[in-house]
């Protein structure tokens, strides 16, 4: 049994002692950053003997990050999926560790790539020297900042300078508009990092032009041979703010560091683009892993009804009776309808077909587009009445094997799927890569047709 508790700035010596030593350089091991991150994801640590497993909450979901050296153990595997409920989610896996997670006949498995998350590792000489033709661009640009500022000073970053940094954060923030709360909780966690500098063993450095800071730097280790840099600022009316700050701080490092990791780009493209022209060493590529309980499809019947009330109530929070009126009036197709069921026989999934006409789930099309109602009506098609998987299961295959389950028969029996999609759901997208056309909307739903 796992035992987790919130991480604080006491677990450095625990967790440092397993993740110093463990050779992954992902900057989400950097004790730094986790300290303060901590009030966003309210992560919690749990230091095994060789791992330290860290539980938090990402994109409203829980999730786990495990620091070892080797490979996840089954042991481990089997203590996060009882810890997690049945809806284990592991993120920041490197490729080698994908190794231990086997195909198992209780379990589901899905794993994607994460490639916004991907780590820009460097040789730290590499971004000190700048030398070599790949990177004449950026010496140029440290040779450029060198000219029209030939009286510049590197200064390594101490708390006697911090208010400087805030000074520089906040005229960087006035600049950044376009995501006010993700801007807010970096000063926040740098107010964190301030505060605690010697205690997380910090080291940053810093650049002044006429006595004014203009960029600075910091980060603390993520092994005992790779430096993570946490934050890089400066100051964008100085061109060349942000090269010179890069290559200073590399050249100031201590030896003892071989790796820089720049971290991740988060998908966007100009700071993409950007990290890719100095040529990292290194692309650490990460992974998600999702394991759920395995499930087994069934077909329903009448007796089912209920549970198709209860998941449309709960799910699309509509009126119970409303429900139980298109339930008993909508001709549903329960032989075609599809439930899944996990290993504990809990229902994870629902696919209800139905019959009803066009027409009477839209009365408008026979008054707007009678042509068109005419033309659909000619054809033979059944409709999709709910599609809905739980929470837990969302993203792996149980949608496709829904509805992959059925369509031998949809195709025998009908010309056309006909699907309406509420405009405030999610789903419109997984209907328009199966192939499903929009062929009428009304105030509430976009009409779509899947042909067979």
């Amino acid at each position: 049994m796992l035992t987790f508790h919130p991480l604080t700035i006491s677990d450095r010596k625990a967790v440092q002692s397993v993740s110093l030593k463990a050779g992954r350089r992902n900057c989400n091991y950097t004790f730094a950053n986790l300290v303060g991150w901590q009030f966003w994801f309210h992560t919690e640590v749990c230091v095994c003997k060789e791992a330290v497993v860290l539980r938090f909450t990402f994109k409203g979901k829980r999730a786990y990050m495990v620091c070892m050296a080797g490979d996840l153990q089954s042991e481990l595997l089997t203590a996060l999926f009882e810890d997690s409920g049945g809806s284990l989610m592991i993120i920041g896996l490197e490729d080698s560790q994908l190794q231990a997670i086997h195909p198992h006949p209780a379990y589901t498995v899905k794993i994607e790539p994460c490639r916004d998350q991907y780590d820009y590792i460097y040789l730290r000489t590499d971004l000190a020297s700048l030398h070599g033709k790949k990177l004449n661009a950026k010496r140029n640009h440290v040779n450029r900042f060198r000219a029209e500022h030939p009286d510049f000073i590197y200064r390594p970053l101490t708390p006697d300078l911090f208010d400087d940094c805030r000074r520089l954060m906040a005229v960087w923030q006035e600049e950044k508009t376009d995501d006010s709360v993700t801007i807010e909780a970096e000063r926040q966690v740098m107010e964190t990092v301030f505060a605690n500098w010697e205690a997380l063993g910090m080291m940053g450095g810093s650049i002044f032009v006429e006595g004014r800071m203009v960029a600075f730097t910091y980060g603390a280790a993520v092994t005992t041979d790779t430096f993570d840099i946490c934050v890089e600022k400066a100051d964008r009316h100085v061109e060349g703010a942000f090269s010179i700050i890069n290559q200073q701080f590399a050249e100031h490092l201590p030896e003892q560091y071989i790796y820089l990791n720049r971290e991740e780009d988060m998908g966007i493209s100009g700071l993409r683009q950007s990290k890719l022209s100095y040529h990292p060493e290194t692309l650490l590529t990460y992974n998600s892993v999702k394991i759920n309980k395995a499930y087994v499809l069934q077909r329903m019947t009448a007796d089912d009804a209920p549970l198709t009330v209860d998941w449309m109530v709960h799910q699309y929070g509509f009126d119970r009776h409303e429900v139980e009126t298109w339930v008993r009036d909508l001709h549903f197709n329960w032989p075609l309808s599809v439930k899944a069921v996990d290993t504990d026989g809990k229902v994870v999934g629902l696919l209800n077909m139905s019959d009803y006409r066009i027409e009477e789930e839209s009365s408008q099309i026979a008054t707007e587009a009678p042509d068109l109602l005419a033309s659909l009506n000619a054809r033979r098609y059944t409709a999709v009445f709910s599609f809905i998987v739980a929470e837990p299961y969302r993203g792996t295959r149980l949608n496709y094997d829904m509805l992959n389950s059925i369509m031998p028969e949809l195709r025998s029996r009908y010309d056309f799927v006909f699907i309406p999609v509420l405009h405030r759901l999610k789903t419109h997208q997984y209907w328009q890569r199966w192939g499903a056309t929009e062929f009428y909307r009304d105030a509430e739903c976009v009409y779509y047709k899947l042909e067979l």
